[in-house]
């Protein structure tokens, strides 16, 4: 893998690159970097042009410290693929990556010839991930990150950590020691310490889940466009959510899936589209397990339904694997990948 850098309209950002053929964009999760994608560079390098950016605030990728919106994130990998003269990609993209890459394919669809998202989502949010409500909660997240940042990268690579993270309402990010199978090596977790050492990254981190994942409660609405009608919650009302007395589960909106993308919910991408998921949707409440069934498309809830909302020609692969399947199962995504790229399925 060669490692650059490149000066785009706005930001200067840090790209790894292998291969030579059509172009293939991966876009890192959180909180990853590009260092995220070595296992899939070195399987499909032989056959595609890789590029794979660190996104704004993250990796050696400019940090300038400003809110983000989804807008935004997807306007920076457009300006990367113009300064690169790439007019059109397939995109990969995995956690947050995906929600960046959602945004480009929904609004650029001319330039994402196929898309894969990898354990993510496009605009719909599970209830289950109450990290989305921590960090609208000022200042637990920038408190949690100054003081324990190692502990947290250690947690989330590791399943473990010394000393173990606070509790909530100071973290959500509690796992049981010994409860998660270790597939990261030393080399691994030291380059993720590094990465996010530097408190730009924290800012970063927290602006992406504040301000870029604005939730609103989807209400039916026959008078209204589409059907629907969307009830927008401050962050200071999410805020009061997680720090609710009986604890979140209990308060009263909990139970509703937010949208933070009413705006592109009568959107559609219409070229391929790969939904990959790891053992996390079997925790996804209201959907429905077909194991023997290996192109089984969940459904039965908003967040699983949402895919088959936005994509019209969508196909799905489950992975036996945690939620970092790109690194800690490699084999499997890279032949899925490979297939996907392919027009094999």
């Amino acid at each position: 893998m060669q490692s650059h850098f490149v000066q785009t309209r706005d930001l200067r950002m840090h790209y790894l690159q292998q291969g030579a053929g059509d172009p293939v964009i991966f876009i890192h999760g959180f909180p990853e970097t590009s260092y995220e994608w070595r296992h899939q560079f070195s399987a499909l390098a032989g056959d595609y042009a890789c590029f794979a950016p660190d996104t704004r605030g993250f990796g050696q990728t400019e940090k300038p410290g400003l809110r983000v919106t989804r807008q935004i994130l997807a306007q920076d990998i457009v300006n990367f693929m113009d300064a690169l003269g790439i007019e059109k990609a397939a995109v990969v993209a995995h956690d947050w990556g995906g929600i960046i890459a959602f945004k480009l394919a929904i609004d650029w669809p001319e330039r994402v010839t196929r898309l894969a998202l990898l354990d993510t989502l496009c605009t719909v949010w599970s209830p289950g991930g109450v990290h989305g409500y921590w960090f609208k909660a000022a200042p637990y997240p920038e408190e949690f990150f100054a003081a324990h940042h190692r502990e947290f990268i250690d947690t989330i690579f590791t399943g473990d950590s010394d000393p173990q993270l606070p509790s909530r309402p100071q973290s959500p990010w509690q796992v049981r020691s010994g409860s998660l199978q270790r597939w990261a090596t030393d080399e691994d977790v030291e380059h993720y310490r590094k990465a996010f050492a530097d408190p730009m990254s924290h800012f970063h981190a927290i602006s992406y889940y504040r301000y870029g994942l604005p939730f609103h409660v989807v209400h039916d609405d026959s008078t209204a466009s589409h059907g629907e009608r969307f009830q927008f919650l401050s962050e200071a009302q999410v805020a009061e959510m997680w720090t609710h007395p009986e604890g979140l589960e209990q308060h009263p909106l909990y139970t509703n899936f937010m949208d933070y993308g009413p705006e592109d919910r009568h959107k559609r991408f219409p070229n391929p589209a790969l939904w990959m998921f790891g053992n996390y949707l079997s925790r996804n409440r209201g959907t429905s397990d077909s194991a023997s069934d290996p192109g089984w498309i969940p459904s039965g809830n908003p967040f699983a339904d949402q895919f088959s909302r936005y994509f019209p020609d969508l196909r799905a692969r489950r992975v036996d694997a945690g939620h970092f399947f790109p690194e800690e199962a490699p084999r499997v995504t890279n032949n899925t990948l490979e297939a996907f790229l392919g027009g094999s399925i």
